[in-house]
């Protein structure tokens, strides 16, 4: 017996001891997929990720992307999992409650758990790939995060969510106060055109999202399994690009205002309990539970623990007109599958596979322009957007103790808004309403409820693209390239004429308050309203329209006026003049402050014909003063874009893929890289570079190849 039991104790000894060798000599999981994936770095440092498996190159985009932009990454997940407070203290408190008040960790680690293993494994790849980047660059030093869990991946996509905030009138700096009694969006363009207004009479698709200059990252995804998508994501943030093309299709974001939150005032009207509330005609306790937060200070770290409430509405925070607490539910928050979603939209071959990823319904809000190479385009008005019983008004906090207040699932496909080739040629969306989507194709309004309606606008730029798509024929990418790039100014015909008439008014009691300013009137009365960096008209243009905002507001009698003269004396007391062009008061430069108001005169900028985009200009491009129109040009008037169109694709879909595209910076976030600014000067023209994507293109305008971990590129 004794003998038996040594021999089996030997065997196990020897096994265990084989396992562990085994182990040693054994590469890791990184390694493995390190191997597996090769990184071809074009002439623009764009990278052209290709792996074995879908799970090796999510795996080398996640390492790519580390070189270019890790910082970028590591402060997007720190927002998205509410550490924020930890590297900005008080700045990011506000931030971390939010995310802690609708349980975004719970929610993702959840969703993790219960992910399909193919988007596990995609999870898994993206974060080990971070982790192997730092592991193989020690010089690196991260801000908060040293090591990168899969599910923060998903917390971000959950943060998409928090664009329903906004509709209900309720910000972060609310709910902190709410919470803690001691405590205190610019556009986007999408064209489509189909057979017969295309030269080749193959469809082609016009992407351009409008974030902040240097937040837009291009790449190419391709693997033996099928993969093949060239497109773009921003904010640091996604492991699938947002937008982009395959071999045969390709789809565009713009943001849609679609009714996606909602506020509940709850009746805590129990005789003898006070943490009960109306439901029916029943009786609800409220769910009550504790977080805490860490929070950086000029002396260390400081702790402190946070309540919340919550009902089957969702989160309390904030409250009604009439004091009553508010709880407030986010459509699509507790759902998930984004990230799936976007896989699918990838992977689609035709117009029916495309659709049936729509289907999964898990982006939050956003419209679809859609091309492909059977020469189809299609719109769809897009979103999680809850079925409600319309007897009730969703635009104001509604009565959290009717049962008819619960949302009755979400609506599909079908149900939404959308247009298919329509007989004019295109669609187009430039965040207008999808009942403006064509001149007189459109879905009837009359078909669908008010809260897919009541918040949406119709925009300037809007009216100038139906203007330019419905006069043109046999169109091109090049003919795109330009029309994409056009500089008219929607608006300013109409809000010119409006000075004018005060002008006209005014001269009858004060001609020579009006002779003081007669020769710019006269030259913009002439102008062509065309914005250009060699114009005078622009400059005055422009700088009347930041004065003219603000003397609308305050209510000033004959603001067009006032804010006119107010234009010509900033010049002259700036400039020394009224006469300057727009190219000397607003240019393009990359700083390493991305929200650096001024352009440095000492470093390379380059004249911008571009403005800003409510006055209807297709090439948007805004400094500070978009954010800040009441008080714009106090600052001065050497303006430095930074923001609108931060990515233009144009893509032509017929045997083979032809398509152009820009960003306005470069490809990495490193002052010394030679891709840091090498698109700017090609951007400020409103000129496009190539895109290669074929692997023959992509030899043929090779800068650098390898793998993961086996050179530092920057």
């Amino acid at each position: 017996m004794n003998k038996k039991i040594n021999y089996i104790l030997f065997s196990f000894i020897l096994c265990l001891s084989f396992a562990c060798n085994t182990t040693d000599s054994t590469p890791s999981t990184a390694e493995k997929l390190a191997q597996e994936v090769t990184i071809y770095r074009d002439i623009y440092g764009i990278p052209h990720v290709k792996g074995e498996t879908d799970e090796s190159t999510i795996f080398g985009f996640a390492y790519a992307r580390a070189e270019d932009q890790f910082h970028k990454i590591e402060l997007k997940f720190i927002q998205s999992i509410g550490r924020l407070a930890e590297i900005e203290g008080e700045a990011g408190k506000s931030n971390d409650v939010r995310i802690k008040a609708f349980e975004i960790e719970r929610l993702s680690k959840e969703e993790y758990k219960s992910l399909d293993p193919k988007i596990k494994k995609l999870c898994d790849a993206y974060a080990m790939g971070i982790n192997y980047y730092l592991e193989n660059n020690p010089e690196v030093s991260p801000r908060l995060l040293t090591h990168f869990e899969p599910w923060f991946i998903l917390a971000e996509y959950k943060n998409n969510a928090f664009a329903g905030l906004g509709q209900v009138r309720v910000n972060d700096d609310m709910i902190v106060e709410y919470l803690m009694d001691d405590i205190k969006s610019i556009g986007s363009n999408a064209f489509a055109l189909g057979k017969g207004k295309t030269k080749s009479n193959n469809a082609i698709l016009v992407t351009n999202p409008h974030l902040n200059y240097n937040e837009a990252y291009e790449v190419q995804l391709t693997s033996e399994e099928g993969l093949n998508f060239y497109g773009v994501v921003g904010y640091g943030a996604g492991i699938i690009p947002v937008m982009g093309h395959n071999e045969n299709l390709g789809w565009a974001w713009t943001v849609n205002r679609p009714d996606v939150a909602d506020t509940y005032e709850i009746q805590f009207d129990h005789p003898e309990d006070s943490s009960l509330y109306s439901f029916g005609e029943e009786y609800l306790e409220v769910e009550s539970y504790q977080d805490s937060m860490k929070i950086k200070t000029d002396s260390g770290f400081t702790y402190q623990k946070i309540t919340f409430r919550k009902t089957i509405h969702g989160p309390i925070l904030s409250e009604s007109e009439s004091g009553k607490p508010l709880s407030i539910k986010l459509a699509g928050l507790e759902k998930g599958g984004m990230l799936n979603q976007l896989y699918q939209m990838a992977l689609s071959e035709n117009l029916e596979s495309f659709k049936d990823a729509l289907r999964l319904n898990s982006l939050s809000v956003h419209n679809i322009t859609y091309a492909d190479d059977q020469g189809n385009i299609f719109y769809l008005y897009n979103g999680i957007i809850p079925k409600r019983d319309t007897s009730l008004n969703w635009q104001r906090p509604v009565d959290g103790s009717l049962k008819k207040s619960q949302w009755q699932g979400y609506h599909s496909l079908e149900e939404l808004p959308q247009l298919l080739n329509p007989d004019c040629g295109y669609i187009q969306n430039c965040n207008n309403d999808p009942f403006e989507t064509t001149t007189n194709e459109n879905p009837n309004p009359d078909d669908y409820p008010d809260y897919m309606k009541y918040y949406e606008i119709n925009t300037n730029r809007g009216r100038r693209a139906r203007v330019m798509l419905d006069s043109m024929q046999n169109a091109t990418i090049a003919s795109l390239e330009s029309a994409k790039f056009d500089t008219y100014i929607q608006n300013a015909d109409e809000n010119l004429q409006a000075l004018m008439k005060e002008v006209i008014e005014v001269n009858r009691e004060d001609p020579e308050r009006i002779a003081k300013i007669e020769e710019p009137l006269k030259l913009l009365q002439s102008w062509d309203k065309y914005s250009s960096s060699e114009s005078v008209e622009t400059s005055l243009f422009y700088i009347w329209t930041f004065k003219r905002f603000h003397q609308r507001r305050i209510g000033t009698k004959f603001y067009n006026l006032v804010a006119f003269e107010e234009a010509i004396e900033k010049l002259e007391n700036e400039k020394g003049s009224w006469k300057v062009k727009w190219g000397d008061i607003y240019r393009h430069q990359r700083t390493l402050d991305p929200e650096q108001y001024s352009f440095d005169s000492l470093e390379t900028s380059y004249p911008i014909s571009g403005g800003i985009s409510i006055t209807g200009i297709m090439f948007a491009s805004s400094g500070d003063f978009e954010g800040h129109l009441p008080d714009v040009g106090l600052k001065g008037l050497n303006i430095r874009a930074h923001s609108g169109d931060s990515y233009v694709s144009i893509v032509e879909f017929g045997e083979q893929v032809k398509a152009k595209s820009i960003i306005p910076y470069g490809v990495s976030d490193h002052p010394e890289s030679d891709h840091y600014d090498d698109q700017a000067e090609l951007y400020a023209q409103g000129k496009l570079k190539p895109v290669f994507f074929t692997q023959d293109e992509i030899l043929e305008n090779l800068k650098a190849e390898y793998r993961p971990g086996e050179m530092k590129w920057r």
